[in-house]
């Protein structure tokens, strides 16, 4: 219980940085965008990437409580930029959804509705169950449990095409990442499974061509429980910013398991049991 109690003050402590320092420059950010100033100045922006399966989605869901499509295969099949707004005490969950190539609003009343309607919407602009499209849905959201961020989700890297696909989907896919990857001034939130060789992670690579220094580009490992016995060393290496070194560095995340998935477990235990793992766990426990 007092862990719980202090990742709560750690929170609260967090959000007021937020609200101090960073909301502005998201305003900002998304005026420009609204205006399609984005297209004639460089605006900042984070961009979640990696590879198909990778644990995009629950990283995305972490952030933000939604419960993002998944599944095997080309999930995200366009760009999703979502728009989190810190709810103030006593304002209720609310979202809007809509694509670049329409003016239409969709008003959304819960998390789940919300999942449904980008399946939608993403079905809309692929006109298909399997498409691709570089038109984006975006979302604006206000939640009582979601920072001030803004985060764009690509579709993973895709190296072969499946059933329903054409192939130019994997040349249209990896021209979307390289245009982001391209933006002097996106930051790449790389994500990697925890049980994958780091020397031969794809999105760092590209990274690593376009951002030598590593200077805008975070590691996120997914997936620890995933990691073979005897591996441990190797992922703490990472994780220590030894292997592969990164300006920003590496975080690990332990995101709901599908089972977890399957029995209805929330945000808020996903979070708790989060906690739990890391410092029960016999190395990573004696990580910061």
């Amino acid at each position: 219980m007092a862990d719980v109690e202090d990742g709560a003050a750690d929170d609260k402590d967090l959000q007021s940085g937020y609200d101090k320092e960073v909301r502005p420059w998201l305003e900002l950010a998304e005026d420009l965008r609204a205006r399609s100033l984005d297209k004639e100045l460089s605006v900042p922006q984070i961009a979640v990437m990696g590879d198909q399966s990778s644990g995009k989605s629950s990283v995305l869901e972490a952030l933000s409580g939604v419960p993002f499509p998944r599944g095997s295969g080309l999930t995200t099949r366009c760009p999703v930029r979502l728009v989190m707004k810190k709810a103030r005490a006593g304002e209720a969950w609310t979202a809007h959804a809509a694509t670049t190539n329409s003016a239409q609003q969709i008003k959304v009343s819960s998390p789940l509705e919300l999942s449904e309607v980008i399946q939608r919407l993403t079905n809309t602009l692929t006109r298909s169950e399997s498409g691709f499209s570089t038109e984006s849905i975006v979302i604006r959201m206000s939640s009582p449990d979601a920072p001030d961020l803004t985060v764009v989700d690509l579709p993973g890297i895709v190296r072969t095409a499946t059933a329903g696909q054409t192939q130019s989907v994997i040349q249209e896919v990896n021209a979307l990442i390289e245009d982001y990857l391209s933006q002097t001034r996106t930051v790449i939130l790389a994500v990697i499974p925890s049980n994958q060789d780091i020397a031969t992670v794809d999105i760092l690579e590209r990274a690593r061509r376009v951002d030598p220094g590593g200077e805008r580009t975070v590691g996120v490992l997914t997936k620890p429980d995933l990691i073979g016995p005897g591996n441990e060393e190797e992922v703490m290496q990472t994780l220590r910013n030894v292997r592969k070194p990164l300006k920003l560095g590496y975080v690990m995340v332990k995101n709901r398991s599908q089972a977890q998935v399957s029995a209805n477990m929330g945000h808020a235990e996903a979070r708790v049991a989060e906690r739990v793992f890391f410092r029960g766990h016999a190395f990573f426990s004696t990580l910061d």
